[in-house]
């Protein structure tokens, strides 16, 4: 029971997660206007690949020519999204705000474009799903801005390292994660799920006054936190699943 937890707890989005965006992906702007495969255009800083002009960020498409432009990497998720940079986020202008840009950009409207945009679509696609699927999720916002206020400093421990450092947090997960095993109906999961619930909204609000009020250090040890309550809240769900 306890290997399978911290497994959960060690997942990729709860780790050493660090968003793709901060990873600069090849394909993107930041060539001096020398784009893979076209001639160089002589241009200082960043520009449209098809005609040269300057498009502001977050240029999606050229001004001048409306050429579809490959991602700008100068762009974290919320501001390729439009949104601000901040941890508290509703979720529906987020979902709003994907939609619209996938609306403009999704591949389906480039199929009589040329090779270029074709390809630029699918980047600008996957882009905008992977900025919408870290930001959607609490645990996975904080981790994401945490990344970007302290881009030097490693992501919050493993799951291991904080167990052995916090008996107590991991005694009173694996309290509710008995609880959870040993449920015999919907109602007894609910009240598990309700426990969960409330710890993890206690949690959200301490991180939003860290974050909102400059400490973003003291996000980190709430996002330790947050990752086991999230591992057994998974879990919970499952078991509400109709089967």
């Amino acid at each position: 029971m306890l290997g399978a937890l911290l497994r959960a707890a060690r997942s990729p989005l709860l780790t050493g997660w660090r968003p793709r965006a901060l990873l600069r992906p090849a394909d993107t702007w930041g060539r001096a206007c020398v784009p893979r495969g076209l001639r160089p255009i002589p241009a200082a800083g960043y520009c449209c690949w098809r005609c040269g002009a300057a498009p502001e960020p977050p240029g999606f498409f050229c001004p001048s020519c409306r050429a579809l432009q490959p991602p700008d990497r100068r762009l974290d998720y919320f501001q390729l999204l439009g949104l601000p940079r901040r941890f508290p986020l509703d979720p529906g202008r987020l979902r709003e705000a994907h939609r619209r840009l996938q609306r403009a950009l999704h591949p389906d409207n480039f199929g009589r474009s040329s090779e270029v945009e074709r390809r630029y679509s699918e980047l600008q696609s996957a882009l905008l799903n992977e900025a919408f699927a870290a930001l959607l999720r609490p645990l996975s916002r904080g981790l994401y801005l945490l990344a970007l206020e302290l881009p030097d400093e490693p992501p919050p421990a493993e799951a291991e390292a904080e167990a052995e450092a916090d008996p107590a947090l991991l005694g009173a997960v694996l309290e509710l994660n008995e609880r959870l095993a040993e449920a015999e109906s919907q109602a007894d999961v609910r009240r598990v799920a309700a426990s969960v619930e409330a710890r993890l909204r206690e949690l959200e609000e301490k991180v939003v006054l860290a974050f909102e009020q400059g400490r973003p250090r003291d996000a980190r040890p709430l996002l330790r936190q947050m990752k086991y309550w999230n591992s057994i809240g998974d879990r919970v769900k499952e078991r509400l699943l109709p089967r």
